[in-house]
């Protein structure tokens, strides 16, 4: 009788030697988490588009309709930069105890009111973790 076993996790090395430097990994990491199926226009139904702007928007080939990355999700307006997101949601998920918004800005280096903020949004998704789509608002 096979046992259910919960995927290995990845370590904070191979987190980091993924997306530390590397802006496109970070976005093919949102990019799958947002479009599982691919991207479609939702002006013209289109599945056909190009990056622009870094990566962080994708404009459609047929309409020219804009498509940003964050924008509908829980994390639209968000000001850290997407290595810094995903480092302090992975260190947010993978504690052992709740961690702090304190201990969480040490962490990454940023201000007190912005990791409140990424930890009230972990907290929102892993209430909201049976849904289709984790990243909608």
């Amino acid at each position: 009788m096979a046992r259910n076993q919960k995927p290995k996790k990845d370590s904070l090395i191979t987190l980091t030697r993924k997306y530390a430097n590397n802006h496109d990994e970070c976005v093919k990491y949102f990019f799958k988490m947002k479009w599982p199926v691919g991207i479609y226009c939702e002006k013209c139904g289109c599945t056909h588009y190009y990056s622009i702007k870094r990566g962080d928007v994708f404009q459609c080939k047929e309409c020219g309709h804009q498509h940003y990355l964050l924008s509908n999700t829980i994390f639209q307006d968000n000001k850290l930069d997407l290595y810094k997101l995903i480092l302090g949601m992975y260190l947010f998920f993978t504690a052992n105890k709740d961690l702090s918004a304190i201990e969480l800005a040490n962490e990454l280096e940023i201000n007190y009111k912005t990791a409140l903020l990424l930890c009230r949004k972990c907290r929102i998704l892993m209430s909201q973790s049976n849904s289709e789509k984790i990243l909608d608002s």
